[in-house]
């Protein structure tokens, strides 16, 4: 009797795994999320706003959307080439919603610069890559950051 009890339950337990799950593969119906770099094609600021270390300075950065789906995530460190060389990078997410519109669009945001030790500091933003697939960086700006 106590075999029979055990092979019911493990039956009925059977039983209910294959009919409360589904093989079917539904994740194309949900959207989901891509990050990338999307171009820059002006990078300014005002020299008068130049702050010292430790306060912050503003940069306007301008970039390319080149449809509806994609927004601003935020500004990213690619690469510390030095201490005073930095790559930097707009960091946009993308969702895979078909509603996205094929649309060119110029953004601008602000980067708030804050360094902690005087120096010059050259700030070089991604512009996308070249004919061999290497990343290119034509959008730079030289920061000469004061002690006071």
């Amino acid at each position: 009797m106590k075999l029979f009890k055990k092979i019911s339950i493990f039956a009925l337990a059977g039983f209910l795994g294959l009919t409360t799950f589904s093989c079917l593969n539904n994740d194309d119906e949900g959207s989901f999320t891509n990050y990338g770099f999307l171009t820059t094609n002006s990078v300014s600021v005002n020299q008068d706003s130049i702050q010292p270390i430790n306060k912050t300075t503003n940069i306007k950065v301008s970039y390319n959307k080149t449809n509806s789906c994609q927004e601003f995530a935020q500004f990213s460190l690619i690469k510390q080439v030095n201490d005073s060389v930095q790559l930097v990078g707009v960091l946009a997410s993308q969702t895979s919603s078909q509603s996205c519109l094929p649309t060119t669009s110029i953004e601008t945001k602000t980067l708030k610069f804050t360094p902690k030790v005087a120096r010059k500091y050259t700030l070089k933003f991604w512009t996308g890559k070249d004919s061999n697939n290497k990343d290119l960086y034509n959008d730079s700006i030289v920061l000469d950051i004061k002690s006071k």
